[in-house]
């Protein structure tokens, strides 16, 4: 890592509590059944880990993470009472997927702790800012791609802080919408192909023919082709009357010494770092013959503390510390996981009903794959626009077509549909996470960032995805 950032060791966030590590546990668990290849036991005190957490943390959980964790609940404990033996046992799968999404999350706090106080994090987006205006642009929208690997939507609230820090807060609407912009377009398409995102976990964890490795590629090449098309079409650019001094030494900090230059350096370290992850994940899951998700579940941590030991050069008396400050920062992530942990049950109820009530929707994994490939983009996009969470909408229709023919005959076309899908309801919806911290760091509302500044980049990324299923799928059949 950095070479300038000294012996300093990363002060815990605050104590651990019971859920952290009721949570912790629940990983321990969730990784043990998943390298035992074990009966479903170890998942069962997995999920009753985890649901003990929540309602452990029910006074910090946010609202709408309490109200999907009593439907759940309810879904659960109501359909194994009513429902054939068959279908609750698909409840039961659906709760251990779950517990893999929730423990999954909650890792990812752990990685925020090491990334969000990184020095190197920050000195590699300095070097991003330090590009002339005419081509910040670009610079900043493939670096955030990059970066977003490791600290996904935190890179835009770290862009958003280092323009208020280096202009004192006097930085232009104009100039601070086109580099957040920026920013938040790379981290949007980031999440099509990063093995580092829910959105994969589900997809891979949903359709059992699908292989993740290349999956992970073509969605890869995919995010590539719209990072081009988009940036061609929906550049954004800086104020003009703007002087262009730029102020490094600002936007990195006062504890940073760097001269006249950013070197391109720390970006190459965290870049590194992306691909050693990407590699130690996907060697286990090849040696192992486990899935992603739990490969992803069992490295983070190793990786997160070996980040910061690197970086920060903790002296080994202070590893403890660190190793409590991790565990204490998994909090951050409690109300997502709940709420993962919960749409994962939802989703499952909701395609039980269907199937057992004989309405139309339960046959939509036999219609034709055309229909099927656009439909499920184009209703992630619309469930955003009308504030119902896409990642709800990407559950049900990742459990209701994984296992369908649809699934099973095209697997690539449906993963490539939700991945591009989810990257669609992430860029037009107005209560997501991205579209939120946006609005926080412009003082605007969501729905302006949606429907206004980012109005023709999400119509170019949902049309260019209708357009690449559509002729993915007419392709494999003239192929066939």
């Amino acid at each position: 890592m950095s070479s300038t950032t000294g012996a300093v060791a990363l002060k815990p966030a605050h104590a651990v509590t019971l859920p952290d590590g009721l949570i912790f546990l629940s990983a321990v668990f969730f990784a043990a059944a998943q390298l035992l290849h074990s009966p479903d036991v170890l998942l069962d005190i997995a999920a009753a880990l985890a649901a003990a957490a929540a309602i452990l943390d029910w006074s910090k959980l946010a609202r709408i993470a309490k109200v999907f964790f009593l439907l759940a609940g309810i879904c659960f404990a109501g359909g194994n009472l009513v429902l054939p033996h068959e279908q609750a046992e698909l409840l039961r799968r659906a709760l251990h997927q779950g517990v893999g999404f929730s423990c999954f999350l909650s890792l990812l706090g752990m990685l925020r702790y090491a990334v969000s106080h990184s020095i190197t994090m920050r000195e590699a987006t300095a070097y991003l800012m330090e590009v002339s205006d005419r081509r910040r642009y670009q610079a900043v929208k493939v670096g955030s791609h990059a970066l977003g690997l490791l600290f996904n939507i935190g890179v835009v609230s770290l862009i958003g802080q280092m323009i208020a820090s280096a202009t004192q807060g006097d930085a232009t609407q104009v100039r601070r919408k086109a580099i957040l912009l920026a920013s938040m377009r790379g981290t949007v398409l980031m999440t099509i192909w990063s093995p580092l995102g829910v959105g994969f976990a589900i997809i891979t964890q949903s359709i059992p023919t699908l292989s993740p490795t290349v999956f992970m590629l073509v969605a890869f090449l995919a995010s590539v082709g719209l990072m081009l098309i988009t940036t061609f079409l929906h550049t954004e650019l800086g104020d003009p009357s703007e002087p262009t001094e730029r102020k490094i030494d600002s936007l990195v900090g006062d504890d940073v010494p760097v001269g006249p230059a950013q070197s391109a350096r720390p970006l190459i370290l965290v870049l590194s770092a992306c691909a050693a992850l990407f590699a130690a994940t996907l060697g286990l899951h090849e040696l192992l013959d486990i899935t992603p998700l739990a490969s992803t579940v069992i490295i983070l941590p190793p990786f997160t503390l070996a980040w910061v030991y690197i970086e920060r050069r903790v002296p080994l008396s202070r590893l403890g510390d660190e190793i409590c400050g991790m565990t204490a920062s998994m909090s951050v992530m409690r109300t997502e996981s709940v709420i993962y942990l919960s749409a994962s049950v939802i989703g499952a109820a909701a395609v039980a009903l269907l199937t057992m009530s004989g309405t139309g929707l339960a046959e939509l994994g036999n219609m034709s794959p055309l229909l099927l490939s656009a439909g499920c983009i184009l209703a992630i996009a619309a469930s955003a626009i009308m504030f119902i969470p896409h990642s709800i909408v990407v559950v049900f229709l990742a459990q209701l077509l994984g296992s369908a023919t649809f699934g099973h005959e095209h697997p690539m076309i449906l993963a490539m549909s939700l991945a591009l899908g989810w990257a669609a309801g992430i860029a037009l919806s107005p209560i997501s996470a991205m579209s939120i911290t946006m609005a926080r760091l412009t003082s605007v509302s969501p729905s302006t960032i949606v429907l206004r500044w980012n109005g023709g980049f999400a119509l170019t990324l949902v049309t260019s995805s209708v357009a690449a299923v559509l002729a993915a799928t007419f392709w494999t059949r003239i192929a066939a």
